[in-house]
């Protein structure tokens, strides 16, 4: 895909989300159901096909363009760029994963028919012990039995496919082997639980998929021993092992679509709001428009510093994944700094919002009350600040150190 045929992409995913999906979502969050208006209006774009390469039918976009794709949606409606950049996360993982069968035709069908995927991998809903998550999968003759259960599957609701991963147990002693499937989210033995139902973020549509002696043929999925896969990660070169970042990046940029919309209805409030108490002569209260207040005024500047910061930071980090840095340890501290600086914009913000617009912005059905619960469901589910500065701290002084979340580690 061409430069500019990226930039009108960007461009044409811009009117969407400010029109349709912004105009959408009020319901969507109201509801908690998944918007497949929009999944279907981002399809007529070939989005689905985003990063599949051209040659498979795909459109073959960079993993910068697709990141800016996601903040656009995340502006008009960020329960929809939350399943989107999951969907893109899959495909991902499957244009790096050695081909078999299965895989090309399920990348087949992204690209040729806009096929959606998802992912469960994260602790179900209401689960307090990650030990009881995930999936197992057992050898029998030609088929693999498949049992358990699993969270987060964004995009569930309209998808196509869930790309499993599972342990297969080789007795005592022995590594278990690791095995990739991707299973028709109608197959038999398959239960999307529809059970999501989270303070922010309600329409992504993010619900438990739990197996119970789902058969597939073995054919159709990849084994690999642990030992290998480990092996496999190592002979990645600096270049391609970067690149595994960008699904991690879309969630930042959700952040970001989600604050700048949030800031810029704040901005709009403020304007609107005349007065403090009930009385204007009543003791202690303020007359005129809140953004004549120089707290509100200080505010929102904290505000549009973060915004900005984290948008240069971002938009450069999405420059640099593409230049290889002298080691992977100096990248993840680079991709650890950037993330945390990105977190904070969007406490800042969140924080910055609901202290300026008050209690009367803060109310059910207000457009300010909806986009702060999604920016604040958003953070809360990805990473944690003190860990992330503590990271740092460990990489100043010269320990290794991991970014693990809900894109990989």
């Amino acid at each position: 895909m061409t430069t500019d045929a990226e930039r009108e992409l960007i461009e044409q995913v811009r009117g969407l989300a400010r029109g349709a999906f912004r105009e959408r979502a009020p319901q969507a969050d109201a509801s908690g159901q998944f918007g497949h208006e929009n999944a279907e209006a981002l399809r007529a774009l070939g989005v689905p096909g985003m990063l599949v390469a051209e040659s498979s039918g795909g459109l073959g976009c960079s993993g910068a363009t697709a990141v800016r794709v996601i903040e656009e949606i995340a502006w008009g409606d960020a329960s929809t760029a939350v399943a989107v950049n999951m969907h893109l996360l899959v495909t991902a993982l499957l244009g790096i994963v050695p081909p078999f069968p299965r895989r090309n035709a399920v990348l087949k069908a992204v690209a040729e028919e806009g096929a959606w995927c998802c992912a469960p991998g994260s602790i179900p809903l209401r689960e307090l012990d990650n030990r009881t998550a995930g999936y197992e999968a057992v050898e029998q003759g030609a088929e693999l039995v498949w049992n358990g259960r699993a969270g987060f599957a964004s995009m569930s609701d309209a998808a196509r496919f869930a790309l499993l991963g599972g342990r297969i147990e080789r007795g005592e002693g022995r590594d278990p082997d690791v095995a990739i499937a991707i299973a028709d989210l109608d197959a038999v033995g398959l239960t999307n639980h529809g059970n999501w139902d989270g303070m922010g973020l309600r329409a992504t549509a993010s619900h438990d998929i739990s197996l119970e002696n789902l058969r597939m043929p073995r054919a159709d999925a990849m084994i690999v021993p642990l030992q290998l896969l480990r092996a496999a990660e190592h002979m990645q070169t600096q270049q391609q092992w970067q690149r595994r970042a960008y699904p991690a990046l879309g969630i930042l940029a959700i952040w970001l679509g989600n604050a700048q919309a949030l800031f810029e209805e704040v901005v709009a409030y403020v304007q609107k709001r005349y007065g403090y108490l009930a009385a204007d002569g009543a003791v202690g209260a303020s007359t005129g428009l809140r953004a004549e207040q120089p707290w509100a005024q200080i505010a929102l500047g904290n505000m549009e510093h973060w915004l900005g910061t984290a948008r240069s930071l971002l938009y450069d980090a999405l420059r640099q994944v593409e230049e290889p840095f002298p080691d992977r340890q100096s990248f993840v501290r680079f991709q650890v700094r950037t993330t945390y600086h990105l977190r904070r914009m969007a406490e800042e913000v969140a924080q910055g919002a609901i202290s300026v617009a008050g209690a009367h912005g803060y109310v059910r059905g207000s457009e300010i009350d909806r986009l702060y619960r999604d920016l604040t469901g958003g953070i809360v589910m990805a990473w944690k600040t003190e860990e992330l500065r503590h990271s740092l701290g460990l990489s100043a002084l010269g320990q290794e150190i991991t970014i693990v979340g809900p894109a990989g580690t």
